[in-house]
């Protein structure tokens, strides 16, 4: 599993911080991920925040969804702690687990250190054979000779801010940098994004167990130059449900 750079991470110890942007996601009903590493696998499910108790220094979580109440049984079942992610203000954190009960409610300590990701950067997913995102575009040569080719590509990694493909040695000869991709479709989990970005890196890759490459290829490093708030979520959210980000907590 993908490592989140430590880098990304600002961790944050003041009270008041911590509960204002507790208080602040249960008041607007923003959406809030609990997640645990369960058989070297992270295992997520969407809650909310139903109650804070701030004079027993506490608050209350339920699964947003029917389906997600055996998901975080399970999550607390033999485990002191749970942790959480909250989309929106790029935070997250780990709670102790005081009780449940059979309504669904979990009742977890609130956090005494919040880490946030850093704004002006994105977290990053390395894709893997388990883990896969595909972008599809239209792409004219440099060639004298102007041609345009379909590509599908697996995504080698992405982010809320680019992602990266691997060519071969003759598809590489469309792609200059700064070249524009001016309509990219996005595949994530069967949710498609239309997305324009620019190419910024071109970089040899050579054949390794990890790629499983057979000869020398191209990868294609794309930063997005358009991208809608819909768009940002998705992919961020997508990166998160993947990306280690134990160490953070």
């Amino acid at each position: 599993m993908n490592k989140a750079g430590k880098n990304l991470l600002k961790k944050n110890n003041s009270a008041w911080a911590i509960f204002s942007i507790v208080n602040n996601t249960k008041l607007n009903d923003k959406p809030v991920w609990a997640w645990r590493i369960v058989g070297g696998k992270k295992v997520t499910v969407e809650v909310f925040i139903r109650v804070i108790r701030k004079f027993k220094n506490e608050m209350i979580v339920r699964a947003s969804r029917p389906e997600g109440e055996k998901v975080l049984g399970n999550l607390i079942a033999g485990s002191e702690t749970l942790n959480f992610f909250f989309p929106e203000d790029a935070a997250l954190f780990q709670s102790q687990v005081k009780a449940s009960d059979a309504r669904g409610d979990v009742v977890v300590r609130m956090p005494k250190m919040i880490a946030q990701v850093d704004r002006r950067k994105h977290m990053r997913l390395r894709l893997t054979e388990d883990v896969q995102a595909r972008v599809s575009f239209f792409k004219k040569n440099h060639t004298q000779q102007k041609k345009t080719q379909l590509f599908k590509k697996d995504c080698f990694d992405i982010s809320a801010g680019g992602l990266a493909f691997i060519v071969s040695r003759t598809e590489a000869k469309f792609f200059k940098l700064g070249d524009g991709i001016n309509l990219m479709r996005v595949n994530v989990e069967n949710k498609e994004a239309a997305i324009s970005g620019k190419v910024v890196n071109i970089l040899e890759v050579e054949p390794n167990e990890r790629n499983k490459l057979h000869y020398k290829a191209y990868k294609i490093c794309v930063k997005y130059d358009q991208i809608n708030p819909q768009t940002s979520k998705l992919l961020n959210d997508f990166v998160f449900r993947y990306v280690d980000l134990n160490e953070a907590v």
